[in-house]
């Protein structure tokens, strides 16, 4: 018995190298820069990680699975989790349908019709994919004040974010709504508290990121730089630590932006 057990296992671990073998070549082919940018090894991080979620929500079929890891690539990896996704949870929640592949494919259907409504917002007048505006709108955050938000001015800092996010990206914010982006700005100011982040500029600098790259942004495995950036311990001073968050949020994105329309093909 333990040899089988033991022989089940070997064939366990050579089936899941196999999965991953698989799927890392489908995302160098669909996602060419994310693999560039972070390597194989992180992005067999990503692909376990996937794994795990998808089969969470009883996304167990290979087809899911991968499907479930593109999203992740298109949407962030804490999709599942977003409250300006609602529709993700819904769909991941609904166990009426026991199919699990039908169920995947109504998840896959709902988040292209979302990405390419927000599309307009990463595309140049000529129709030209490009993160400029975003970029552009990070710079800009230099020359707001490290002065940490007082309570009582909390709700004017909300108002002043949403009317940003809805000039630099009118179609995610009409598509999402008031109401989740002022519950994204509240968990933004709670985000950045743990991380010891407390200034206007930090908590703008981190309510942005978490508005455009997703709920999980500061723990996607998608996104190490994030996390190592507000967990780096030899950035004791907030302000250093926002400048280093800010600059490899510039630097990263830069060369990460891929026309999402290739990957749908996959």
């Amino acid at each position: 018995m333990l040899l089988e057990e033991q022989q089940l296992s070997v064939l366990a671990r050579s089936a899941a190298a196999t999965f991953e073998d698989r799927t890392l070549a489908h995302l160098d082919r669909y996602f060419p820069r994310h693999c560039r940018l972070l390597g194989a090894e992180q992005m067999r991080r990503v692909i376990r990680y996937g794994w795990s979620r998808a089969n969470a929500h009883e996304l167990t079929p290979e087809c899911c699975v991968r499907s479930y890891i593109d999203l992740m690539c298109v949407l962030g990896s804490g999709f599942d989790q977003d409250v300006l996704l609602p529709w993700a949870a819904a769909v991941l929640s609904d166990r009426s349908n026991a199919d699990p592949i039908a169920r995947g494919d109504a998840l896959y259907d709902l988040a292209w019709a979302y990405i390419e409504h927000i599309g307009k917002d990463f595309r140049n007048s000529d129709g030209t994919p490009t993160t400029a505006r975003f970029v552009y709108e990070l710079k800009d955050l230099r020359d707001e004040t490290d002065a940490a938000l007082d309570t009582s001015k909390l709700p004017g800092f909300a108002r002043g974010l949403e009317q940003r996010f809805n000039r630099v990206f009118p179609a995610k914010s009409a598509r999402v709504g008031t109401a989740a982006i002022r519950q994204t700005v509240a968990n933004a100011v709670l985000g950045a508290r743990e991380h010891g982040i407390r200034g206007q500029r930090g908590v703008t600098v981190y309510a942005t990121l978490l508005f455009v790259l997703g709920a999980s942004f500061a723990r996607d495995p998608l996104l190490p730089w994030a996390h190592a950036a507000l967990t780096d311990p030899t950035l004791g001073d907030e302000s250093k630590k926002v400048d280093k968050l800010f600059m490899s949020a510039v630097a990263f994105l830069r060369q990460w932006w891929e026309p999402m329309a290739q990957a749908r093909g996959g």
